[in-house]
């Protein structure tokens, strides 16, 4: 975690802007989630290549966070409208 911190050792306080325009623009959620968020978790705790589950995926969030930190992804979503806006982001890999 030291390299995403400017090489200095992470603390146990994440100081990260409040949730992004673009997410909003995504369709209202009763629980969104942070892109940068969930990027920094995933980076923390995974390695490339590594499978990310995220069984309430949502607008999938997660799945987009999970691409763009080289990991595999699954999500399960019941809810059709935000399963089309999964499928809308195409987070496939």
């Amino acid at each position: 975690m030291k390299r995403l911190n400017g090489d200095k050792q992470m603390t146990d306080v994440w100081r990260l802007p409040a949730i992004g325009r673009w997410e909003k623009l995504q369709g209202k959620h009763p629980t969104p989630k942070n892109l940068r968020l969930l990027t920094r978790i995933i980076l923390a705790s995974t390695n490339p290549g590594d499978w990310i589950l995220d069984p309430f995926c949502g607008s999938s969030t997660t799945g987009i966070a999970a691409n763009l930190c080289e990991r595999m992804f699954a999500g399960i979503e019941l809810d059709e409208k935000r399963s089309a806006i999964c499928q809308k982001q195409d987070v496939r890999n």
